[in-house]
């Protein structure tokens, strides 16, 4: 096996402070997204307002044709008024699809920042780990070399209480850590359910 040094640990508390800088690129990226999200929401909401208004213009239209199909000479029959109605009632469900379909969309975007904030947490708890990490590293170090050059006890005593004192924050940083990571898949499982909520608000609509 090869020989684990202290370049090995310090280069692992490296690599996660890229990792987390990454790791905050994509909450930033999700966060994008689900502003996007949130717009087309909002677009989808407008041509909602649209259709309502739309529809109320054909219930005043069909409320005329069916005064109108009264009289045999109108132009206007029963069938007429039927297929007016027949379109009130296709944009009623037209609308009522879109009305599902954007609050679905604003629940996904709302929980994608709830997402995206315990990301940039973790990101900011892993990159003060790795600092930790490299503090034992370098304490260790200072340790070892007062050894070798016979440094007074003292000296060397009060690094090791140092170093245990460091030790110790690490524990509790790791911990942290975990946390975190349990809050951030709990986060992610209401981004799955918004997303399973959104494909069943989908149906046929333009």
């Amino acid at each position: 096996m090869p020989i684990v040094t202290h370049e090995d640990a310090i280069e692992l508390a490296k690599l996660d402070v890229e990792v987390a800088q990454l790791f905050t690129k994509l909450a930033h990226r999700i966060n994008s997204l689900g502003s996007q999200e949130k717009k087309l929401g909002d677009m989808y909401q407008s041509y909602g307002k649209d259709l309502q208004e739309y529809q109320r213009k054909l219930r005043d239209k069909s409320k005329q044709m069916d005064v109108l199909s009264r009289e045999d000479h109108s132009g206007v029959d029963s069938e007429d008024v039927a297929e007016c109605k027949k379109k009130i009632q296709d944009v009623d469900d037209q609308i009522k699809s879109i009305e599902g379909f954007y609050d679905r969309l604003k629940d996904l975007s709302l929980q994608k920042k709830g997402l995206t904030k315990k990301m940039e947490e973790y990101s900011r708890l892993i990159i003060h780990n790795a600092k930790i990490r490299k503090r034992i590293v370098l304490v260790g170090l200072k340790i070892e070399k007062a050894k070798n050059k016979m440094v007074a006890a003292e000296s060397i005593s009060n690094d090791e209480d140092k170093i245990k004192d460091i030790e110790r924050e690490f524990e509790r940083s790791n911990k942290e850590l975990a946390k975190k990571w349990e809050q951030i898949l709990e986060e992610r499982g209401e981004v799955n359910e918004a997303w399973k909520g959104l494909k069943d608000s989908i149906d046929e609509f333009e």
